[in-house]
């Protein structure tokens, strides 16, 4: 019996069942790989960057620091008296994603430290209740560039974050913008 016989031999309610069948595992084997590509990028584990940019994962050869260790910028009172531009990072020091952050806000302070004042304030910091309240942070690392001359600022994305080119032209035409 070839494959035309069987086919015609077929009920055709089975074949229908049969189709269906295929289709749906189709269907969850595309949701499931989409549900794991974005776990990935959620937990910053997806490769959005060369892995030469990509923050180091804590491992037992390559402690990571927390946040609150890196010595990084300045006062956030100095920073907004200074008149200078500021780049400010609110951070947990429990915060994954800080953490892993961190490498790159360092990279940035080294590249544009003379262009802007970087200042780092952990949202535990009860000397701090009232500038979290007022940027309205509710989601670490949140990444704010500030114009202190007119009081104006702009929130960067965490989709960025992984983009060195891209974070070094955002600050480089905010700072040609508000100088």
């Amino acid at each position: 019996m070839d494959i035309r016989e069987v086919y015609e031999n077929m009920d055709k309610k089975h074949a229908l069942v049969v189709v269906l069948l295929a289709l749906i595992a189709i269907a969850t084997t595309f949701s499931a790989f989409q549900t794991y590509k974005l776990n990935q990028v959620l937990s910053g584990e997806a490769p959005s960057a060369p892995a030469a940019e990509r923050p180091a994962r804590p491992s037992a050869d390559n402690p990571t620091k927390k946040p609150s260790e890196y010595k990084i910028g300045m006062d956030y009172k100095k920073a907004i008296e200074s008149k200078k531009p500021m780049l400010i990072l609110f951070y947990a020091d429990w915060c994954g994603f800080c953490v892993r952050f961190m490498p790159i806000y360092e990279k940035l302070y080294k590249a544009h430290k003379r262009n802007f004042n970087f200042v780092k304030i952990n949202v535990e910091d009860e000397q701090y209740a009232d500038v979290v309240k007022k940027y309205e942070i509710s989601a670490f690392p949140t990444v704010f560039l500030v114009n202190t001359k007119e009081d104006t600022r702009e929130k960067l994305q965490n989709r960025d974050f992984g983009d060195m080119d891209k974070l070094n032209g955002i600050l480089n035409d905010f700072y040609k913008e508000n100088k």
